[in-house]
Parts: C-alpha cells; structure tokens; sequence
C-alpha cells in the first residue's frame, strides 16, 4: 500500500480553497464526506484525527484518502454497481409484455387470465429461461399489471354439480392438470 501524503503534499493539482468549493457546492451526500475528508487531509490533519472529527472508522477514512490520491477527485463518487445482467432481452420483455397483458387464450393456452406459474411455464416454453416465481411475480408487477386472489368457492356453489363436472370432464393438457382453480391470477391495475 502507498503511503499518503498529507499537507499540501496530498492531492497537489488541487489547493485547499478549491476542495473546499467542492465541499460547498457538492450535493451527493457521500461524496461530501469524501470531499470533507480530504480537505481535512489537505489541512495536514492524521487519519486518526480526520476519523475523531468526523466520526468514521479509520479504515474509512484511510480507505477514502487512498481512493482519492491514487484516482483523483473525481473518484469521490461511487462506480455503478451494474449488478447482475437479465436473463431476458428488452425485446424479449417487450413481447412478453404484450403478450401477458392479453388473454393467455390469445396464445393457444386454455385459460382466461395468468397465474404466476403459467407464466412461468410460458416463459420457460417461450424463451427457454427459467425463473422463480417471485421473480415472474416481480416481472408481472412491473408491467403494471395486480395480483388477484379468487374466492375458494362460489357462496352458491354446487358441491355435487362440480364433482360431477370433474368425472365427466378430461384433461384438456398437461399444463392445464397443474392448474389448480384457487391460484392468485394476475389483471392490468385499474388506472386510479
């Protein structure tokens, strides 16, 4: 690890009087701390005084001197932190969109609204990605659309009607045999 200047021997292509107009006018927060530690710095203090006086580990302050010298100032900001890339495309989620605020019936599957494992399937069916259902829940939810959750039963529901119904009645697919009938389905938000 380089050793740190302090003094005017700290950051040389900038004075005292400049960083502190930096300080002034700075409106990121931890940027301005940064910009406080180094005039502090500039000022000839140690780190063991710069860190008392603005209640920072010393490493932090350390850490931040050493960030500033070595990078200049304008490494008192934060790189980006991308994160992490999608596994869809933007045109991918594009046609999703377009796709999932529609009736499901729209692309040959025999259901009236989405529920979060159906699409789920459909995405994994579709573009060949597999996500969790929170994650398809998240996805939902960012194309504006609302979670909606049926009643278990009809107040006037038929008990035999249905069960006779579900005898008499075959398996239109296997998706549809995963479906159970008291999934939360998802709609567009009502505009408010």
């Amino acid at each position: 690890m380089t050793r740190i200047p302090k003094g005017e021997a700290f950051l040389p292509e900038h004075t005292k009087e400049e960083l502190t107009e930096l300080y002034r006018k700075e409106k990121n927060s931890k940027a301005k701390m940064r910009l406080l530690v180094a005039v502090l710095r500039k000022k000839g203090m140690t780190y063991e005084e710069i860190s008392e006086r603005v209640q920072l580990p010393l490493m932090t302050v350390a850490d931040w001197c050493s960030r500033l010298y070595e990078g200049g100032i304008e490494r008192r900001y934060d790189k980006k932190q991308p994160g992490r890339p999608r596994k869809l495309t933007d045109e991918q989620l594009t046609h999703l969109r377009s796709v999932v605020l529609d009736s499901p019936q729209k692309v040959g599957l025999p259901f009236l609204c989405w529920t979060t494992k159906l699409a789920r399937d459909y995405i994994e069916r579709e573009y060949n990605v597999s996500y969790k259902a929170r994650q398809v829940q998240n996805i939902l939810h960012a194309f504006g659309m609302t979670c909606q959750k049926p009643r278990p039963q009809h107040r006037k529901a038929n008990k035999k009607a249905q069960d006779e119904l579900k005898k008499t009645s075959k398996k239109e697919s296997d998706l549809t045999s995963k479906m159970d009938s008291v999934s939360s389905f998802w709609t567009k938000a009502s505009s408010q």
